[in-house]
């Protein structure tokens, strides 16, 4: 009896359940100790990372941007800065295809997760160990929301952390953001904010962008190409790599067709489909000028700063000034498109597209301060919405005859004077080989069609005119070397130069703002200022000062290029330039009726690229007209600067009122004489010549004289030898006929009535013929003008008559 107890006792013990085993019992509260002490350690370890994300405002989830304002010189508003290309739509404004394409590629369990997706998670762990490294995310679209709300990338990038830490903050702040709002609310807030690519920002920049559409009016594939960027905006842009953007779009299509959003017909049918864009950004008033103050505030601030904006950046800009010459400059170039003879393409007819340059014609200006080198106006290009292209900071052109002012200014410091004489007769296109042809150097830079020589003239007459030959003989008596020397000096970069006779035509290239800042010497007696200022200051949304220019530093401060006495020559003659010159006609266009300036006219030989500059005491405006492709297209047959940029540059400085300007003033150093601008010597009260005009037939005795500024000690001391003798002395007659004399010191007379009495056969009143007169022979025979002279002058062109012979006075 006691053994088959001690049998069924044992048999109970065998059969007690391991749960309720001793040392099971004690190693499973081991284990629950250790995974409480494991999740008491895991969350002491995480406390930090949910605490940063308990630091967050919420309220400011939906602050996408804050632009930046950007003011005047008056503290005017001329801009708002946007980094972003960005316009909010409603939830409901978006169609249901995009939603279901987003939660598809993005986030298939966006409408039952709390803000992480565990499953996500295990599944992107198991994948990155099966390939060995870390290739998939897990990121829910809050998560997404989270991070580019608040800058958690760049957040953990200045605190040195991994991004397994950022993960963490993003998963706390994604839980708080999905208990606060609902999911119709971040994703409506979600599609407003990310980037899709090629600078557009939010579901609306991005449909408007790629597909010119509206997004309620978006088709399937279109969402899905859009959806398919969000991973990597850069590389999946449909305008750029529209083949890279085909392969996400397709990827999006199968999920939405897997989550069964789409059937397989549909999806079968859209694959099929290419990608076609039509891009009709949002435009924002951004120009060049915009996009320079941004580059500006990056450099000083860096790009994060730039993102999230809230700046006054205080510019050196007027209001007035920049809407001038951009309004001028459209006004203006359409004119020029619609003369006889343009045929190249229209603005108005030009469509963008990624693969099309811009191939119409383009336009450019600056105005900047003389002495401070502050900017006034800044017109970097035609239509910023077509080509960000910058042609002030990024292009370079041929200069034409812009140029002339560096010669003359050479040939002043080297001693000659405004009086010099110069010989304007054919030249030789051999001499300089414009284009590589042979035969007579055209002259275009008078800017008339139909030019004339005038044998003898003043190193005066030659600028103010713009004589072709006249300036290629003046730059090689002064040596190539120097006028090279001399470009130099006033900001050009001719260091490379081939030492070519084309060059004093113009022919090398240089930036806008080169031309702008050589001209301020004539002006500033021979200054230049030091680097262009366009940003005074930059204030924060708290008012603090985040930057301030500094007073002229090195770099900043204003050098001596050339003389005080030949920088004022070339200014007068720039002066006279606007009366009796290249530039006529430029005063009646300005409403300052006492301008004091000086301009100078800039065509090529080809008429593909038109120059105007000009300056007062104040400031000093560069317009530039042509095509930015490299082909050598005329603008049209004939395409003068007078008639395409100057009357730009005339509207910018009508605008330009407030920037009082005043008389140049002579230097002291400078002599003022009243010379002949025949002979250009002292003049005498001969100093006169017959004008007769051929259409109406009124006559008149002109004087020559005039009153010349020349630099210290170089004045003339002889009198004019080709209308008189020196002033106070007796005429005699006799005395001069005896010695074979031709200059009588005589005052002319008037003639009342015609020398030919009856018809005249032979038109003699409006001769066909060149009086070979002595000075002309004198010029024509030098051997330092043989260089020029042309093989076998056409002894046609023009029938050379000697003077008469001397007249017998017989006495009775």
């Amino acid at each position: 009896m006691m053994k088959k107890k001690r049998s069924s006792y044992g048999n109970e013990k065998r059969k007690r359940p391991i749960f309720l085993r001793k040392w099971f019992l004690m190693m499973l509260a081991f284990g629950v100790f250790c995974c409480a002490l494991g999740y008491i350690v895991i969350m002491a370890m995480l406390q930090p990372y949910k605490d940063r994300a308990y630091t967050y405002d919420l309220s400011k989830i939906d602050d996408v941007e804050v632009p930046s304002l950007i003011l005047d010189r008056e503290g005017r508003e001329i801009g708002r800065l946007f980094v972003e290309n960005r316009s909010k739509v409603s939830i409901e404004e978006v169609p249901e295809k995009m939603i279901d394409a987003l939660v598809a590629g993005e986030d298939g369990r966006f409408f039952t997760h709390d803000g992480v997706d565990y499953i996500g998670i295990m599944r992107a762990v198991k994948l990155n160990l099966q390939a060995g490294t870390v290739n998939q995310g897990a990121s829910t679209v809050t998560q997404q929301l989270a991070r580019n709300a608040f800058h958690l990338k760049e957040e953990a990038e200045k605190r040195g952390e991994n991004g397994i830490e950022r993960k963490l903050v993003e998963a706390f702040l994604a839980q708080r953001i999905e208990r606060e709002f609902s999911k119709h609310q971040i994703l409506e807030m979600y599609l407003n904010r990310i980037p899709f690519g090629s600078g557009f920002y939010g579901v609306r920049s991005a449909s408007l962008g790629y597909f010119g559409k509206e997004p309620r009016d978006l088709e399937t594939q279109e969402c899905a190409s859009m959806v398919g960027c969000i991973k990597n905006p850069s590389a999946f842009t449909p305008l750029r790599h529209p083949q890279n953007n085909k392969k996400a779009r397709d990827h999006v299509l199968n999920r939405m067709r897997i989550e069964k959003t789409i059937t397989q017909s549909e999806y079968d049918e859209l694959i099929e489909l290419p990608v076609e864009v039509n891009p009709q950004p949002i435009r924002r008033g951004t120009s060049h000028m915009y996009g320079r103050v941004a580059d500006f505030v990056r450099e000083q601030l860096g790009e994060e700063e730039l993102t999230r904006g809230g700046y006054k950046i205080f510019t050196t800009i007027d209001r007035d000034v920049q809407l001038a010459l951009e309004n001028a400059m459209a006004d203006q170039l359409k004119k020029v498109e619609q003369r006889a003879g343009y045929d190249h393409p229209k603005h108005a007819d030009f469509k963008p597209s990624p693969e099309v340059k811009t191939n119409y014609l383009q336009g450019a200006g600056l105005m900047i301060e003389n002495h401070t080198g502050k900017v006034i106006a800044y017109v970097g290009g035609r239509d910023y919405a077509h080509s960000q292209y910058d042609f002030i900071e990024e292009g370079r052109k041929p200069l034409g005859t812009t140029f002339l002012p560096v010669i003359y200014l050479a040939a002043l410091e080297a001693g000659k004077t405004a009086t010099s004489q110069l010989l304007d007769v054919p030249m030789d296109n051999r001499t300089v080989m414009v284009d590589g042809r042979e035969g007579i150097l055209g002259e275009w830079g008078m800017e008339v069609m139909r030019p004339r020589y005038e044998q003898e003239i003043t190193l005066r007459r030659g600028l103010e005119a713009s004589k072709i030959a006249a300036s290629v003989r003046l730059g090689n008596e002064v040596g190539i070397e120097k006028v090279i020397d001399w470009a130099n000096k006033l900001g050009f970069d001719f260091s490379k130069s081939k030492k070519l006779n084309r060059l004093f035509l113009g022919s090398e290239l240089a930036s806008l703002s080169e031309v702008v800042r050589a001209f301020t010497a004539f002006p500033n007696q021979g200054v230049v200022p030091g680097r262009f200022v366009l940003v005074e200051k930059i204030l924060d949304d708290e008012g603090k000062v985040r930057y301030r220019k500094e007073p002229a530093g090195q770099g900043q401060q204003s050098q001596r290029v050339a003389s005080q006495d030949s920088s004022f020559v070339v200014h007068d003659i720039l002066r006279g330039s606007m009366t009796q010159g290249s530039s006529s006609g430029v005063l009646e266009q300005l409403n300052d009726k006492e301008f004091s300036g000086g301009g100078k006219t800039g065509a090529t030989y080809d008429f593909a690229d038109n120059w105007y500059v000009g300056y007062n005491s104040q400031v000093t405006c560069a317009v530039w007209s042509g095509f930015l492709s490299g082909s050598r297209e005329a603008i049209y047959d004939g395409a003068f600067s007078r008639d395409t940029v100057m009357p730009i540059w005339a509207a910018a400085m009508n605008a330009a009122t407030g920037l009082k300007a005043h008389e140049i003033p002579v230097p002291e150093s400078i002599s003022k004489v009243e010379v002949c601008s025949v002979s250009g010597l002292k003049k005498t009260r001969y100093c006169h010549e017959y004008k007769r005009d051929v259409v109406t037939g009124a006559e008149s005795y002109v004087s020559t004289a005039y009153q010349e500024f020349y630099q210290n000690g170089l004045a003339p001391s002889g009198y004019c030898d080709v209308h008189g003798g020196a002033e106070g002395e007796l005429a005699d007659v006799t005395a001069s006929l005896d010695e074979g004399g031709t200059n009588f010191n005589v005052i002319p007379i008037r003639p009342k009535e015609h020398f030919l009495i009856g018809s005249d056969p032979y038109n003699s009143e409006q001769p066909a013929f060149t009086v070979q007169t002595a000075s002309y022979e004198r010029r024509e025979s030098s051997d330092a003008l043989n260089f020029d002279r042309l093989d076998g002058i056409d002894a046609q062109a023009t029938i050379k008559l000697s003077l008469p012979g001397r007249a017998q006075v017989i006495e009775h």
